[in-house]
């Protein structure tokens, strides 16, 4: 972080008072909410979670016909680092998030940066269609949303899809998946219960794993890790020191968030 970001960042936070801010990473322009911690972090730093998005950018590969997946897209991180990994090809990108702080953002985000490649989904993933309530964290930490109930503001109703449904009603049921990336607080589990078709030909799975967050919102987190473990996916550690081995019950042992790479054993 620059000296002269950080005083331009409390002078536009905490003097000028501004409800949103413009940040620039990677070629990339950012709307941002000033005090969202995604936002703060981009328009200090330049950037956000290095160590995954590096992974991905040396990693992931997309090929004419592919899908690359993007689940909780917030204000458009890895939408965009897919869509800029995808041009070039006829890859599509496809984003999905549920909360309509963060759709306001994305939807401005996508537009400004020209991402014709991106398919914005307005919509929570789940293991059906009846719709959610979406449990609003505070704007410190808009990423902090979740379909689980381990939050104490507001919650707002959202309508939900099945992603095996969603693809195969687009025309895309039969289509390669390079690359699933999916950070959704905890829910995890139950959107992917959603979309096992689209598993058995997704190439590489990104997970946030966030134990205590599932078992707060009445969810066993190895349930997530057997799940995953059944369709053929071995798991490997993402942190700043690079991608290590792993496996089930060491994950469950640590007991902690991290990122998870699962790729086909």
């Amino acid at each position: 972080m620059s000296t002269f970001n950080a005083i331009r960042y409390a002078l536009n936070r905490f003097v000028l008072r501004r409800e949103f801010l413009t940040a620039r990473a990677n070629g990339l322009v950012f709307k941002v909410k000033t005090e969202d911690v995604v936002g703060r972090h981009i328009y200090k730093y330049g950037q956000h979670e290095p160590a995954l998005t590096q992974w991905l950018r040396d990693n992931v590969q997309p090929a004419d016909g592919d899908l690359l997946i993007d689940i909780g897209a917030n204000i458009g991180w890895y939408a965009l680092l897919f869509e800029t990994l995808a041009r070039g090809t006829t890859a599509e990108v496809h984003a999905f998030e549920p909360a309509p702080d963060n759709i306001a953002l994305l939807r401005h985000n996508l537009a400004h940066n020209h991402a014709r490649q991106v398919t914005l989904h307005e919509i929570g993933l789940s293991d059906n269609a009846d719709g959610a309530a979406l449990h609003l964290f505070a704007d410190s930490n808009r990423g902090r949303h979740s379909l689980l109930p381990i939050n104490d503001h507001q919650s707002v109703d959202v309508p939900t899809a099945r992603l095996d449904d969603l693809l195969s009603g687009l025309g895309r049921g039969d289509h390669p998946i390079r690359a699933l990336k999916i950070d959704i607080e905890g829910f995890e589990l139950i959107a992917l219960r959603g979309a096992p078709a689209a598993l058995q030909r997704c190439e590489l799975l990104v997970t946030e794993f966030s134990p205590h967050y599932m078992r707060q919102g009445g969810l066993q987190p190895a349930a997530l890790l057997a799940y995953l473990s059944g369709l053929g996916f071995t798991p490997a550690l993402l942190d700043g020191s690079g991608l290590s081995t792993t496996n089930n019950q060491d994950l469950l042992s640590a007991d902690r968030q991290c990122d998870i790479i699962w790729r086909r054993a």
